[in-house]
C-alpha cells in the first residue's frame, strides 16, 4: 500500500459509544484514588478555578479488524485530563506524578487483574494502554493549567449485541 492509498475508517455506532464511554467512567471513578479536592472524574467538563479531572474522548471509537461473522475488534482512545493550579514547579510535577500514578493503576487493574471496565453486555475489553505519559497541556488566564494523559482502551465486539 502506498501513501496515497489510505484505508477507510469504520466508526462504531454513537450508542456503542456511549456505552463505552458510561462504562469507562464509571470504572474509574471507582477505582481512583483522587488527589485532594477532586471527588471524581467528569466527562468532558472541566470547572475553573479549583481543582478536577476529566475523561475525554480524543476521537470516535473505530473497528480495527473485522471478522467474517461480523464481530470486531475497536479502539476507543481517551485521555484523562488534571486541572489546577499549581504554584510551584514541584506542584505542577506532582499533577504529572498523579496521572501517570491513576493510569498505571488503570492498567494493572484491567490488563493484570482483569478487573475490566463493564462496557456493556456483549463487549469484552481486552486491553487498556497508555500511549503516553502525563505532560502539561495548556495555561489559563485564571493560572489554572491541564496536565492530560493519553490512552486507549481496546475491545471485542460480538455482532448480535451491535
Amino acid at each position: 500500500m502506498n501513501l496515497k492509498e489510505e484505508k477507510a475508517v469504520s466508526y462504531v455506532s454513537a450508542k456503542e459509544q456511549d456505552k463505552v464511554s458510561r462504562g469507562l467512567l464509571s470504572w474509574l471513578n471507582q477505582n481512583t484514588s483522587f488527589p485532594a479536592g477532586v471527588k471524581s472524574f467528569a466527562f468532558e467538563y472541566l470547572d475553573e478555578d479549583k481543582p478536577c479531572m476529566a475523561l475525554s474522548t480524543i476521537q470516535g471509537a473505530y473497528i480495527i479488524k473485522q471478522y467474517i461473522g461480523g464481530d470486531y475488534m475497536a479502539e476507543y482512545q481517551f485521555k484523562l485530563i488534571y486541572r489546577g493550579q499549581p504554584d510551584t514547579t514541584g506542584t505542577r510535577l506532582s499533577m504529572d506524578e498523579v496521572l501517570n500514578e491513576i493510569a498505571d493503576s488503570a492498567v494493572f487493574l484491567a490488563n493484570r487483574l482483569h478487573d475490566t471496565p463493564d462496557i456493556g453486555h456483549g463487549f469484552i475489553v481486552r486491553k487498556l494502554i497508555c500511549n503516553a505519559r502525563s505532560s502539561f497541556f495548556g495555561r489559563y488566564e485564571n493560572g489554572d493549567e491541564d496536565h492530560q494523559i493519553l490512552m486507549k482502551l481496546s475491545y471485542y465486539a460480538e455482532r448480535k449485541s451491535v
